[in-house]
């Protein structure tokens, strides 16, 4: 991208404010919902997004992504029986192309959700969607804009959209929206853009240790209404390659509270049998990749299991999440442990940052 010469004064931030309303369907990802969804999804969204204008930001390195935060609306296809939801969440717009008006981009948001009427087995027993209240959201889109004046745009967006609590209360199938939006953004600051030279990620050689615990909660099994105490102690090792991209390899301690009656059919069940701590344990070794993003990182991990003392439903497992820094040490955790696709539990929890080599690159030039 052609660029002029960075200088002082184009150092700012930006800030819009955006509405959408979205129309579309739930998707009938179980049997039983194809016979009670009766209606379509709708609702609204509202979004305060930031877009910063520096030099060695990480957003310089990625092309300018905006971020922001939002709030969603949606109905579920059937008020009397899946209710409605709404979800806070941060997110993050990576730019696909600009081409005068036009612009383009896709969206990656992970909050926090809420379902007004989820499961209760007296009053609410065909929900078998949503177990709880609290959920976890996660929202994928591509944006479409188009300017119309210097404060003024309209937008559309495809969106996919899905709601759970990873199995800290059964029943949970999740839902799942497609939709289709309309909408247009609010710029305060009419002033033109700051136009900044592309910025290629600097080459990074650190190396650092990270060790987190987090705990969570979750209900193993459908049948059994206990719900239980689940948790990890991992170790991970990074090996930075660039500002913006690292790799991982480490060593996990597990606790799946309830494992043997996750993972064993209800057929099997020795209802005389009685379970100890060890029968909930595993460890496991994985490997994965780290975005970092400023003082924001985002995780995917993939791991197999060394010891398991009840067999596990599949021989691998996964491991997604965000860490915020709070001091140059101290890590806020967030994550989902899934037993492949299968979400067991959602843990929160701190880690520590043990860094032993620092950076011996220069940076490229710009």
């Amino acid at each position: 991208m052609l660029a002029q010469q960075h200088l002082p004064g184009n150092d700012s931030t930006r800030i819009q404010v955006t509405g959408r309303y979205h129309y579309g369907i739930v998707v009938p990802h179980h049997t039983s919902m194809t016979y009670l969804i009766n209606d379509y999804s709708r609702g609204m969204e509202i979004n305060i997004t930031r877009k910063r204008y520096r030099q060695n930001l990480w957003e310089t390195y990625l092309n300018k992504p905006e971020t922001g935060i939002g709030l969603w609306v949606s109905s579920f296809g059937n008020a009397n029986i899946y209710g409605n939801g709404f979800a806070v969440y941060p997110f993050i717009n990576f730019r696909m192309f600009d081409a005068g008006r036009f612009s383009a981009k896709y969206r990656v948001a992970l909050g926090l959700g809420y379902a007004t009427k989820p499961f209760d087995v007296e009053t609410n027993s065909y929900n078998t969607v949503f177990g709880s209240h609290l959920n976890a959201y996660v929202g994928l889109g591509a944006l479409l804009n188009y300017r119309i004046s210097k404060q003024l745009i309209i937008n559309t967006t495809f969106s996919l959209n899905h709601l759970s609590n990873g199995s800290s209360k059964k029943p949970n199938n999740g839902i799942n929206t497609a939709t289709i939006s309309l909408g247009t953004t609010w710029i305060p600051n009419a002033s033109p853009e700051p136009v900044i030279a592309q910025q290629r990620a600097p080459l990074d050689n650190s190396r650092e240790w990270i060790i987190t615990g987090s705990i969570g909660r979750n209900q193993a099994a459908a049948y059994n209404p206990q719900r239980y105490w689940s948790g990890s102690l991992t170790i991970n090792h990074v090996w930075f390659r660039k500002k913006t991209v690292a790799y991982t390899g480490g060593l996990d301690l597990i606790h799946f509270g309830g494992a043997p009656y996750a993972n064993l059919k209800f057929q099997n069940m020795d209802e005389n049998a009685r379970y100890t701590m060890a029968d909930n344990l595993y460890v496991g070794a994985l490997a994965g990749a780290q975005a970092l993003l400023g003082t924001t990182t985002l995780y995917v991990n993939t791991g197999v299991y060394l010891y398991k003392s009840t067999p596990p439903r599949q021989p691998v497992y996964a491991r997604l999440g965000i860490r915020q820094q709070i001091t140059p040490h101290l890590l806020g955790h967030f994550g989902i442990k899934a037993n492949f696709f299968a979400a067991e539990f959602i843990e929160f929890g701190l880690g520590y940052r043990l860094k032993y080599r620092t950076n011996q690159h220069r940076h490229p030039s710009t």
